[in-house]
């Protein structure tokens, strides 16, 4: 059985309105007129089992019944108010309590009695993802990811580091000029966190199958990489699909940041969203085939000349929460079926486009659901808002 106890991260304090606890900057008011609820959450301190913390309620208020401490319970666990306090950190080193600590106190305040704040940290530990491309943004994530927790990470990338890169690229330095940064990235990591399992893949990724190889055992993949532009993301689907992998994506277009979500047999997938996108806006189309012309001479697009160093962060904040909400569940992901934005002049998450799955699709016709997503698929009707003014922020 559980020992409930009031979350050490969400303070409380009491006034004429009742107890009052405070998270994210808002407010949960529990009313108190007789008294009940005080001595109700002075019984939660992880000390006692339920049922001892009901027999010690009703010696003060014998009129409390079982069925309303049960529900009181519930009700207490569903405003993400309690954990429990002799929840097991199996699989959880000293060295990593220490190292985790501030991560074990995020994921804290979404435990339930159910769920612990060390399951979600062994969530990340367990989950095998693949970093596609380690420049701008994907050097920015892979740090993000070592970070965290993440152990089994597989790295690909072919380029050098160029002076160019060194507006954004923070990983590396100048002395790195012209060296390997895949190489180098592997370094980093290895100084930073020994216990990480690194697999590299120095390769350019030129078609699904390259894009297979480098996924076929990932949970999850992030990508980024962003050439061939009108081929890529083709590529990234197909490879993502055929190994069952969840893949997050996006990047910076000069003034903006975008991504997306990919769940096989969930969400629609890339060729879902471009023959629908096509379909409805002729423009969109006309542009993407004068795009794929001009990369087919040779040519570079405007675009790939502008990278901003703080939209950069900006979009490895957004890719590095959809990663952590997808491995844990300790949130529904965002951009599942839906292509999100930040722009520089309105830096505030909002939805671009969205796309359902075509069933006739022939790239994800007859893929199956992956079951450790399996969860999402209810989760994710109707999609979730980007913003909750105002909500206790307990989804």
């Amino acid at each position: 059985m559980p020992k409930p106890a009031l979350k050490s991260t969400i303070p409380s304090f009491k006034d004429d309105s009742g107890i009052n606890f405070r998270m994210a900057g808002e407010i949960l008011t529990l009313e108190d007129p007789d008294g009940v609820v005080s001595d109700l959450v002075g019984l939660l301190d992880g000390a006692r089992e339920p049922t001892s913390v009901f027999t010690e309620l009703t010696g003060r208020h014998p009129a409390v019944t079982r069925e309303e401490f049960d529900q009181a319970l519930a009700d207490l666990d569903d405003a993400r108010l309690l954990h429990d306090a002799d929840a097991s950190h199996e699989g959880l080193t000293a060295y990593d309590l220490e190292r985790w600590s501030r991560s074990l106190g995020f994921f804290e305040t979404y435990a339930t009695l159910d769920r612990s704040k060390y399951a979600f940290q062994r969530s990340i530990r367990d989950t095998k993802v693949a970093m596609l491309g380690v420049g701008g943004v994907g050097s920015h994530v892979l740090m993000d990811l070592v970070a965290m927790g993440f152990r089994d990470i597989r790295i690909v990338d072919f380029d050098t580091v160029e002076l160019s890169n060194l507006n954004r690229q923070v990983l590396y330095g100048e002395q790195y000029i012209g060296k390997s940064k895949i190489e180098q990235a592997a370094a980093w990591v290895k100084g930073y966190n020994s216990d990480v399992t690194l697999h590299t893949l120095e390769k350019k990724l030129m078609s699904a199958d390259d894009v297979y190889e480098a996924v076929h055992d990932r949970d999850i993949v992030i990508a980024a990489i962003d050439r061939p532009k009108t081929r890529a993301l083709t590529w990234l689907n197909e490879g993502c699909l055929r190994a069952g992998a969840a893949l997050v994506t996006g990047g910076v277009d000069t003034q903006r940041a975008v991504h997306f979500t990919v769940l096989p047999g969930i969400s629609g997938c890339v060729a879902c969203w471009k023959s629908a996108a096509h379909a409805a806006d002729t423009t969109s189309r006309d542009i993407y085939l004068q795009q794929r012309t001009e990369e087919d001479a040779g040519l570079r697009f405007g675009e790939d000349m502008a990278a901003f160093n703080g939209l950069v962060s900006l979009q490895t904040a957004f890719l590095v929460g959809e990663l952590v909400r997808l491995a844990t569940g300790v949130s529904t992901p965002l951009s599942v079926g839906r292509l999100l934005q930040v722009t520089f002049q309105t830096p505030v998450l909002a939805e671009r486009e969205t796309w359902q799955r075509d069933p006739d699709c022939p790239a994800c016709k007859g893929v199956t659901t992956p079951a450790r997503f399996a969860d999402l698929r209810d989760a994710l009707t109707p999609a979730p808002p980007l913003v909750q003014q105002g909500a206790w922020p307990n989804d």
